[in-house]
């Protein structure tokens, strides 16, 4: 199998260095399936399928149809495949099609309505069916995870065949957790088809549908319709195989299908249609009647290649391979132990990962520290992207599973989504408790390399007997001086350092963060994705009231700092999620950034300060808070600890601070709450969390220390500096001067 993945299917990112491991989400293509799909658009012409005289495109998807079909073990005599745009569209057809009366009971109540069952680790895209099915008056009922099991793993009489059944129900389940990697026993498909849960579901007189979620599974494993025979098949191709994305199908076995109705239609989907009455007629080919509009045709082109990967391996080699894989990082990381004899992570699995019949290629987990506290997954998501290791946090689209494994209760839940928390969001504790995990998944180009990387990076982690313990820091009043200033006027471009004293008012710093680099489609430039931003230094010359920019190889170039600008707009902010006014400040600028940073069309837009329709102030451009101030003893901690004599220089500037402070022993800041500078009182909102921008501002060089040195030393934290708000509500004039001496408690 090696001596295939070497040289038939080598992943793209196999040339880039990076370790991927989120092939759950989706898998990566491979360099000779993405050269075959080039050389065949190269050298083919394929048009609309709804023209006639293509047959060449009718030829060739017709043909992946049949090929799909084959890789199932199944033929177009037992089931149809209908294309769509993923799994997700696949299940809202059914969701929206699937007749819960019989035929000759149309017009029936909801009491002789059929159900709608589902399990409690399904995807969110089964959870999205739920609203459509009630709608039709059917019943919605949720089966938790040990119901299901015992219920659906009983032995059962079958259901006499001739019995007369009054309604149509749906089960429907993953054979695959995507949260946990559990496989879900298939022979639950012919368990329902029998009625397992007619009982369960109040139900008696009804005939059972399937609908089997395969997205994940069929992946890494083989899916045998020959054996397993649900109604309904959902599928998403990118999952198996990288490329093409925004394809998917629904495979629907020929017997069943004529439960699945539709009510809108689209071009070549219907044999006749008037526009003056409402008269049409669908087509009786099933794929016809629902294959809306024109189906993505290039995209099914390409779909040939994919399978041609996946040929030369046998599905089942692949789920030993990934099987393998896991079951070595699984046990490895229960190996991991803090100096303390603490583990390093909680492992979220139903399985011991001995038996691949149960358990894929997934593994989750959450990161602690030897205190027994959680590590924040987005902390370990940064601490991933230094070692360039691509991996999933959340929790997957899958709530059900998620709450389950982290014990969450649902007032717990509700309550903290009332506090902002939101699927997707960077919150990821609350009250010290993760509301996600970590997910390492495996595909069949995974490597025992992979494994290898992530359990360095976990290891990171590890307390040492000499790490850092801030419990113990000195909470006494301390008393520092205000070192050095900085304000950085355009959001992660160059500092400007202030020599003496500089203006405070509503916003923060006068000028701090009060403009940013936008692009044509809206999008701030930050330098998580352009590192030469470091290299863009505004300068502030408050006697000529101008802002200079300067860039290397590049004539300077002047903005005023008066709102002279007219063109007022009103943008998304990235950093608020919210939409902000602010001001263009004109096409000369624009065109000079276009040309320094290599991007066309970028825009200087500078904050508006006029208050927002709902109140609220949140026009400010800094990620966390509106200060941040680093202790020089803290930075010069660092120093000891790095032997690059290279990284050593000018480390402070690595952290992009507003105000340093010196005098203070290292780490002293951790335990504060309030500071007072000069005569400005702040209030301490807590550590910052550090990301990857911690980079070299001359070069913008991104390399691992100092994140590294953090997640070693400081109880895998990746939290560095103080952020500070100012506790002044009015709107009068103070000022921050070097030398201002540094109460802190």
């Amino acid at each position: 199998m090696n001596v295939i993945l070497k040289n038939a299917v080598i992943s793209i990112f196999f040339f880039l260095g990076e370790c991927y491991v989120d092939h759950a989400g989706a898998t990566l293509y491979s360099e000779t399936q993405v050269k075959n799909v080039g050389a065949n658009l190269r050298d083919s012409l394929y048009g609309n399928p709804h023209s006639i005289g293509n047959s060449p495109t009718h030829d060739i998807i017709d043909r992946m149809r049949y090929r799909i079909l084959s890789h199932f073990n199944t033929n177009s005599d037992q089931y149809t495949v209908i294309f769509t745009s993923g799994a997700t569209a696949s299940l809202k057809i059914v969701a929206e099609g699937f007749h819960f009366t019989t035929e000759n009971n149309k017009t029936a109540t909801s009491s002789h309505s059929g159900s709608f069952v589902y399990v409690q680790d399904n995807h969110m895209s089964i959870l999205g069916m739920r609203d459509v099915i009630a709608a039709k008056d059917a019943d919605v009922i949720y089966l938790d995870h040990d119901q299901a099991f015992e219920i659906l793993n009983q032995p059962l009489t079958l259901r006499n065949p001739n019995e007369k059944q009054s309604s149509n129900s749906l089960f429907v389940f993953s054979a695959q957790c995507n949260f946990s990697g559990l496989k879900y026993p298939l022979e639950w498909i012919s368990n329902a088809h029998a009625g397992a849960l007619s009982v369960f579901a109040r139900k008696l007189s009804t005939r059972w549908y399937v609908l089997l979620d395969a997205a994940s599974f069929s992946a890494t494993n083989k899916l045998d319709l020959s054996i397993y025979k649900p109604d309904f098949v959902c599928l998403s191709f990118y999952k198996m195989f990288g490329y093409p994305t925004g394809i998917g199908a629904l495979l629907v076995k020929n017997k069943s299908s004529d439960v699945l109705d539709k009510m809108y239609y689209g071009g070549g989907t219907v044999d006749i249609a008037l526009s003056s009455e409402r008269f049409h007629r669908k087509r009786q080919i099933l794929y016809e009647r629902f294959e809306d509009g024109t189906v993505p045709f290039l995209s099914i082109v390409s779909l040939q290649y994919g399978f041609e990967i996946l040929s030369k391996l046998t599905m089942d080699q692949i789920s030993k391979h990934v099987f393998s894989l896991a079951k070595t990082l699984h046990h490895s990381l229960l190996t991991l132990h803090h100096c303390n004899d603490k583990p390093v992570v909680k492992l979220y699995s139903d399985s011991d990962y001995e038996d691949r019949r149960s358990q894929g290629g997934i593994v989750t987990f959450n990161v602690m520290r030897s205190n027994g506290e959680y590590v924040g997954y987005m902390e370990v998501l940064n601490m991933a992207a230094l070692f360039k290791i691509h991996l999933r946090t959340g929790c997957f689209c899958n709530p059900g599973a998620c709450q389950r494994h982290l014990s969450f209760s649902t007032k717990e839940i509700l309550k903290y989504y009332e506090a902002g928390y939101t699927c997707g969001g960077e919150t990821d504790l609350i009250n010290g408790k993760p509301i996600g995990a970590v997910r390492i998944s495996f595909g069949y180009m995974s490597t025992i390399k992979d494994v290898q990387t992530v359990l360095l990076m976990i290891t990171k982690f590890i307390d040492e007997p000499n790490s850092i313990n801030s419990s113990k820091i000195n909470t006494q009043i301390n008393k520092c001086t205000l070192q050095r200033l900085f304000i950085y006027p355009i959001k992660s471009c160059g500092a400007y350092e202030i020599t003496d004293s500089w203006n405070l008012n509503s916003k923060g710093l006068e000028y701090d963060r009060e403009w940013m680099i936008m692009t044509s489609s809206g999008t701030c430039l930050t330098q998580k994705h352009y590192t030469n931003l470091y290299l863009l230094k505004p300068v502030i010359l408050k006697n000529q009231n101008i802002m200079r920019l300067t860039y290397p190889g590049r004539p300077t170039i002047d903005i005023s700092l008066e709102n002279v600008y007219e063109k007022s707009m009103e943008y998304q902010s990235n950093v608020y999620e919210s939409k902000v006014q602010s001001i263009d400040c004109g096409s000369k600028v624009s065109e000079w950034l276009s040309l320094a940073l290599g991007k066309p069309n970028l825009r200087l837009i500078r904050r508006s300060c006029e208050r927002q329709k709902n109140g609220l102030d949140k026009t400010e451009l800094s990620n966390q808070a509106l200060y941040l101030a680093v202790n020089e003893a803290s930075v010069s901690w660092f120093i000891d600890k790095i032997s690059d004599l290279n990284f050593q220089k000018d480390i402070v500037h690595r952290f992009r601070a507003n105000i340093i402070m010196e005098g203070c022993e290292a780490f002293d800041e951790m335990q504060w709450e309030h500071v007072r500078i000069g005569n400005n009182n702040f209030k301490v909102n807590g550590s910052c969390t550090r990301c990857q921008m911690i980079g070299d501002q001359t070069t913008g060089e991104k390399i691992i220390e100092p994140l590294r040195i953090l997640g070693e030393k400081l109880h895998g934290k990746l939290r560095f500096g103080i952020c500070l708000t100012r506790l002044e509500k009015t709107q009068s004039t103070h000022t921050l001067k070097i030398g201002d001496h540094i109460y802190c408690s």
